[in-house]
């Protein structure tokens, strides 16, 4: 008796532990809303061709976007189709020149309306996604390449088979495609290395690192920088749901684009899963 009550605690024990391994939970006609707000600060030193004297130029941006998500269906393997569409953007930028140029597509003017309607409202990306967040497959995407979402996940992490421990690390290998006006095709073998921290209320914090295998000279990193952001991703293990993500990266070029020339980059990144009212 006492070996059969053994055995079903342990069986229990089994069953509880994977049923709270983290994954993605999708629903059909589930729909997520996020607010995401990028700041990027460029900062460069350039040679002036005719007095040899350095000439600084300093931008700062700063993007918010309210990207929405919804689940158009889900297949026998669990794998489920998203739609993505854009609900509102708005632009705000500080030039060299002190002058300063905003866009707010709740705003827009007679010269952008009839473009924004194409990005704004309409599903401009369809993918398919796994409950562990692997990307399937990239079905379309009107809002840039659709090799940008191999880089750049929906839902930036992809969760290891087993709930991780505390310090547990795993990553996934991926390759940077850079299609124009970032570059000509070129592409670069990368890696992102997650690692289990402590969770907070439910919600778990995977810290992310993105790293370049083979790493071009200073004068091609440009175009990468965007993609090199650093830091944590939350993920509710009980909704089985992205919660959202804090990045930053801050690389500094030296001579790349001649002797005595520099390429500041700083970027921060915040993405918050919004509640729906009840």
């Amino acid at each position: 008796m006492i070996r059969l009550i053994c055995l079903a605690l342990l069986l229990s024990a089994s069953t509880l532990a994977r049923a709270e391994d983290a994954r993605f939970k999708f629903q059909k006609d589930q729909i997520l809303t996020y607010n995401v707000v990028q700041t990027t600060h460029i900062a460069e030193t350039t040679i002036d061709d005719k007095t040899n004297k350095p000439v600084d130029q300093d931008y700062l941006t700063k993007h918010t976007v309210v990207r929405r998500w919804k689940v158009a269906e889900i297949d026998d393997k669990g794998i489920a189709t998203l739609e993505m569409t854009i609900v509102s953007m708005k632009w705000e930028q500080k030039l060299p020149n002190g002058e300063n140029d905003n866009f707010d597509s709740t705003k827009p003017d007679d010269l952008n309306k009839n473009e924004m309607s194409k990005l704004i409202g309409p599903v401009v990306a369809v993918v398919r996604i796994d409950a562990n967040g692997t990307l399937v497959e990239v079905k379309e995407s009107k809002f840039g390449s659709k090799s940008r979402f191999t880089a750049d996940l929906p839902f930036k992490i992809i969760l290891p088979a087993k709930d991780p421990m505390i310090g547990q690390t795993w990553d996934r290998t991926f390759s940077i495609k850079l299609d124009p006006p970032q570059g000509t095709g070129e592409t670069y073998e990368a890696t992102q290395k997650y690692t289990a921290k402590a969770p907070v209320d439910g919600v778990a914090t995977i810290g992310v690192s993105t790293s370049i295998k083979d790493m071009p000279q200073a004068s091609e990193q440009i175009p990468l920088l965007p993609m090199l952001l650093d830091g944590d991703v939350y993920f509710n293990t009980a909704t089985g749901q992205y919660q959202g993500s804090k990045m930053k990266l801050k690389k500094e070029l030296m001579n790349h684009a001649g002797e005595g020339t520099k390429y500041l980059f700083e970027s921060t990144y915040s993405e918050d899963l919004k509640v729906a009212k009840e």
